[in-house]
């Protein structure tokens, strides 16, 4: 039998996964449960040191000796402290050496409770924390899964470091009524190799797959064109974003309202390169969908699990890994069916009538982009929430340079970047913002510089369009004042105050006639503003929705 606290049991489980055998244990009781583990875990050679700083050393010999990660065990307070030497002796030495230590609650931090002191970080600048929490949900399993599967990757690496595992333990401490220790989610660091960056062992994973399918977030280098390529020789499917340079980008929001040629295809490996990924029904579907390879390309040690199923981390540059796999991996009639597919379906999209749908926000959208389409030398930079996903359904960056603040940024900074950018080039750059980022915004027009090449659409509703599709926000009376931040102002005097040329557009002719002035050269940098009404917005977006729908159907 095992422990019932399921930190404990995630922990022992991965440790013998990952190959570790050897566990050097201080007695104590805050980490008794853990001690128990170790003894009860066939494979695991559970070694009795009872003092902790001569314990970090004898991990560290285990570890020499072996070639394999080696770990210690202690219990909470100044006993993790005396690891300190052993630890910093594994980091300058590059021996992976693995401090586990069992904590008490923080409220109890400085409330003259024994054996109690801030545990995380403790043992920085030589190895980094990961708290193992008690995972009261699903979500917080994962997290837990995903934070030691990182850190043991991180530890065997070729210049490996330490680590250390922080676990809150709860009172009871002592109930061994667990008969079995959780099957966990492996997640397995490869190597890359020169000059290929890709393993053979990822390689032909994904060359005998029935359905493979390359997903890509914001990627904003040139050089990824190189994926389109992979798609049109057969090899992957590819589902870019907007955020890429890539003449595939509308698939993914086209998948965001019809999902099902996604699960038509069922793909069997999974290959994720790039940033911050937008769709929110593709995450939601590879988030669900069971069961698959998921494997991660980056330059980055930390494990990236955007939808939650990693089961291979590769270390390598993902254009270099994508130039790999063209020359690699086979045709595969399965990929070149499913992208006829993609493409037919966006080309019915693109030829739907929507004239049946009122002036909006998504109408004035599909209208800049057909202006902007054949414009050579321009750059797009789109604020977050409902710019960035209505102006995916219509852009092609593969014409356009696209950039959008989705690092971790909301409204905040986005026409600041765009005025940053014009001062750098002679190519016309279009900022198009909701209202709110505008209005926050405001300050990047306080520029004596404020380049001529600037162009700036803001889509005024009214406050914060995007709150208006969270389902039960507006049962809440504080939802347009206090969380949507409802507005009666417009920038047109801001436009003036800081000598801007100013458009105002109520509707597709108004906002026409708008963007044939902002495309002609000017001395001054632009503003057109588009007034909106949320609930005609809002009717847009079912209109179209039911449109998508019955193409589905035909």
């Amino acid at each position: 039998m095992y422990c019932n606290k399921a930190n404990a049991n995630q922990l022992t489980a991965l440790l013998i996964a990952h190959g570790i055998r050897d566990i050097v244990v201080c007695p104590g009781s805050r980490n008794g449960v853990l001690a128990h583990n170790f003894h009860a875990a066939p494979l695991l050679n559970a070694h009795p040191v009872t003092d902790e700083r001569s314990a970090g050393f004898v991990a560290l010999g285990l570890a020499l000796a072996t070639g394999r990660p080696a770990a210690v065990c202690v219990t909470s307070g100044s006993a993790l402290l005396a690891t300190l030497p052993a630890v910093s002796e594994a980091y300058f030495r590059h021996i992976p050496l693995i401090v586990i230590s069992a904590d008490r609650p923080p409220q109890w931090i400085g409330q003259m409770d024994g054996q109690t002191l801030p545990q995380q970080h403790a043992l920085q600048p030589y190895a980094d924390t990961y708290n193992i929490i008690e995972p009261q949900n699903e979500t917080e399993r994962w997290g837990n899964n995903r934070l030691i599967n990182e850190a043991l990757c991180r530890c065997r690496e070729p210049k490996g470091r330490p680590v250390h595992f922080n676990l809150p333990i709860s009172e009871p401490l002592f109930a061994f009524t667990t008969p079995a220790l959780p099957c966990e989610r492996m997640v397995k660091a490869c190597a890359a190799s020169a000059p290929a960056p890709l393993p053979d062992e990822i390689v032909s994973l994904i060359a005998e797959a029935s359905n493979p399918l390359l997903v890509v977030g914001q990627c904003e280098q040139r050089e990824a064109e190189i994926i389109d390529r992979l798609d049109g020789a057969g090899r992957m499917l590819v589902l870019p974003e907007l955020t890429t340079p890539s003449a595939l980008c509308r698939r993914t929001a086209l998948l965001e309202a019809d999902d099902h040629l996604l699960y038509l295809y069922s793909p069997d490996v999974v290959v994720h390169i790039g940033g911050n990924f937008i769709g929110k029904a593709v995450k939601r579907l590879l988030r669900e969908y069971l069961p698959f390879y998921l494997i991660r390309i980056d330059l980055s040690d930390t494990l990236c699990d955007t939808f939650c199923h990693l089961t291979h981390h590769v270390q390598a540059d993902p254009i270099d890994a994508a130039a790999q796999l063209l020359y690699a991996l086979p045709e595969n009639q399965n990929v070149k069916n499913a992208s006829v597919a993609f493409d037919r379906r966006t080309a019915q999209v693109d030829a739907a009538n929507l004239d049946a749908l009122p002036f909006s926000d998504l109408t004035a959208m599909r209208l800049l982009a057909k202006r902007l389409e054949r414009q050579d030398g321009t750059v797009l930079h789109l604020g977050n929430s409902s710019v960035v996903r209505n102006a995916a359904l219509f852009f092609d960056s593969h014409r356009l340079r696209v950039h959008c603040n989705r690092g971790v940024n909301g409204i905040e900074g986005s026409l600041s970047t765009a005025v940053g950018h014009a001062l750098g080039t002679t190519w016309q750059v279009w900022a198009v913002l909701g209202d709110l980022s505008a209005l926050y915004d405001a300050n990047a027009l306080w520029n004596t510089q404020l380049p001529p090449n600037l162009r700036i659409v803001v889509f005024n509703n009214g406050g914060g369009q995007i709150f208006s599709r969270l389902p039960g926000l507006y049962c809440s009376e504080a939802a347009p004042g206090l969380i949507a931040a409802a507005h009666g102002y417009s920038l047109e005097h801001i436009a003036a105050a800081f000598g801007l040329e100013y458009h105002a557009a109520h509707s597709l002719a108004e906002a026409d006639s708008a963007f044939t002035a902002m495309l002609a050269t000017s001395g001054k940098a632009q503003l057109t503003e588009i007034f909106t009404r949320s609930a005609d917005n809002e009717e847009a977006r079912i209109k179209y929705q039911e449109i998508i729908n019955a193409l589905v159907n035909e």
